[in-house]
């Protein structure tokens, strides 16, 4: 057991121990929101504006319209879709600095159309970072592609670019890097890796939105990037996504394939033409558009609130045994600017001296929510692991489209596995409405089980049972568990 460089009082007695929790009021993480939202949505529910598209052929010209240009039309049914969602897309276009912006209904149907717009499809490998939301490898099955999952880089926790270059062959099509946690992925690496090798770049930028490299918003330095706007994200329309791109064709495509594309084409179209384009409906409707239209003007706004609670949450836990705060815009990336989109930890469960679901099972008993990362590395998710996704034939791994012969197993990522079951500790309450007050909250809590780690330590083999591997920390602390406690935090909010 390593000496302690803390001191505990007998008035300091864990929580879990039976001690009184440093917290007992809930934290309280909300979309900002206000007068603004509720004006657009009431504009849109008195015009009865709730999905004002229409399916029909259009001037090719039309499909290729900037979002500026679009939201500038005066049709009120219109393929692009209805006057709030254009308004929204082009808002959100010149935000991102890009001429081209398509409102969907989620991410993950955003990375899907992405990926087909810019010709990936059947048989076609994607590589993709080993850490991330399930929904990242889902999507590149949609048009029945496969996913390669590499290894991450230790300190940004995204796509490793040397592992990439590993991963390449023959079938190889795109890169889909993750800016996990508002790290921004190497991308200046992996750009001259897709340019060697003619292949396409789809950013997941669902957790940077709002980040920039070389001045670049993340998002805008592929060939395609994609937002998620459901409601836990730093802007959000409850649900939704945002496609954006630079690149004519790429939004083109992406248009048709979010709205019943078939609809365009005659007996004239060639296989060039319908290639990907099938008849899905992945809109956004008109109501969760006018709330994207006051959400975006928001967006500067939050990422300061989730920024300034980040840099008091780094003070109040820096310089722990055993913790040590990830960088947010590691030196390796040069020319970053990331938005944190929750704090990363790194636990030493040497120095620290117990285990990592101990000293997560006495944080949240404290009454502070913290998680430990994804539940796994997404290749061990049973959909690859046994390679079924479509029927129950093995389907899209067995079709005779596809010539490779991926695997999934344990350890193929040691760095990822290492991060995901021994490191993370991700502390995701820096988002509004969280308060100063709660980050200092939060400190006093982890200094609190830092400094009793000796008394843990002793109670490991009784505490065992009561702790779990992997926490999502993100839905909160159950209020039954602090019940009548007496908060030494003041756990208010604005």
């Amino acid at each position: 057991m390593p000496s302690l460089n803390l001191t505990s009082s007998p008035d300091d007695r864990l929580a879990i121990l039976g001690g009184t929790p440093t917290r007992s009021a809930q934290f309280l993480v909300e979309p900002m929101t206000g007068v603004e939202e509720e004006q657009f949505v009431l504009q849109a529910l008195r015009e009865k504006s709730f999905s004002r598209y229409i399916g029909m052929a259009v001037d090719e010209a039309v499909l290729r319209y900037t979002s500026a240009e679009a939201a500038a039309l005066s049709d009120y049914w219109h393929v692009l879709g209805g006057p709030h969602v254009r308004a929204f897309a082009a808002d959100f276009a010149a935000a991102m600095q890009v001429p081209f912006a398509i409102p969907v209904s989620s991410a993950t149907s955003g990375l899907s159309i992405a990926l087909a717009a810019a010709g990936v499809g059947p048989g076609d490998e994607v590589i993709a970072p080993a850490i991330s939301f399930s929904a990242t490898a889902m999507s590149v099955l949609m048009f029945n592609s496969i996913p390669v999952f590499v290894d991450v880089d230790p300190q940004t926790f995204c796509i490793d670019p040397n592992a990439v270059e590993r991963a390449i062959t023959p079938h190889t099509r795109a890169i889909m890097p993750v800016h996990l946690a508002g790290n921004i992925s190497d991308m200046n690496a992996l750009a001259a890796i897709a340019s060697k090798h003619d292949l396409v770049i789809i950013e997941d930028a669902c957790q940077a939105i709002g980040g920039t490299l070389d001045g670049v918003k993340a998002g805008a330095i592929g060939d395609a990037g994609v937002f998620s706007l459901q409601q836990s994200k730093n802007i959000m329309t409850g649900e939704g996504g945002m496609i954006i791109t630079k690149n004519p064709e790429i939004a083109r495509r992406a248009r048709l394939i979010a709205n019943h594309g078939e609809l365009q084409f005659d007996e004239r179209a060639t296989v060039e033409d319908l290639a990907n384009i099938v008849g899905f409906n992945f809109r956004m409707p008109e109501l969760c558009a006018a709330v994207g239209r006051a959400q975006i003007a928001k967006l500067d706004r939050v990422n300061v609130w989730r920024t300034n609670n980040y840099r008091i949450l780094c003070k109040e836990i820096a310089n722990l045994p055993g913790l040590r705060v990830a960088d947010l815009s590691p030196r390796t990336i040069k020319n970053s600017v990331a938005i944190p989109h929750f704090l990363v930890a790194h636990y030493d469960s040497a120095t620290m001296g117990i285990p990592r679901s101990i000293f997560v099972a006495a944080l949240r008993a404290e009454g502070i929510p913290v998680g430990t990362g994804y539940s796994r590395p997404l290749y061990l998710n049973p959909t690859f692991t046994k390679k079924t996704a479509y029927g129950s034939k093995g389907s899209p791994w067995s079709d005779s489209a596809y010539k490779g012969n991926v695997s999934y197993s344990p350890q193929q990522c040691p760095v990822a596995e290492r991060l995901l079951n021994e490191e993370f500790l991700w502390f995701y309450h820096i988002a509004y409405s969280c308060t100063e007050d709660d980050m200092r909250d939060i400190g006093r809590a982890v200094r609190k089980v830092v400094a009793a780690r000796k008394e843990l330590f002793a109670a490991v083999p009784s505490l065992m049972e009561k702790t779990h591997g992997h926490s999502a920390g993100r839905i909160g602390v159950d209020p039954n568990q602090v019940k009548g406690a007496k908060a030494i935090g003041s756990g208010k909010n604005d």
